[in-house]
């Protein structure tokens, strides 16, 4: 249940840690967009900043979403139900 930040780069690890707000993320394909909202709200969790109901994570397809709860499920001790 590791956040695992070394795997990071200094951009994604940027976007990670960014300040309590809101964060809009935009990259092209393969660059890690999903590495780093996955982690990001993990972060935010785990670092005890917001609780996750208070979490909206938007994608634009199913996958993509299952794909997210998926890690984050994998990153946090969290059931996951009713989260999707």
């Amino acid at each position: 249940m590791s956040l695992h930040l070394e795997h990071l780069n200094p951009e994604q690890l940027a976007a990670v840690t960014l300040p309590d707000e809101h964060a809009l993320i935009l990259a092209g394909a393969g660059s890690g967009k999903t590495r780093v909202l996955t982690t990001r709200i993990a972060w935010l969790v785990k670092s005890g900043r917001v609780s996750p109901a208070q979490l909206l994570a938007v994608t634009f397809t199913n996958k993509a979403a299952r794909e997210m709860l998926t890690r984050i499920t994998a990153m946090l001790p969290l059931n996951p139900r009713g989260m999707w």
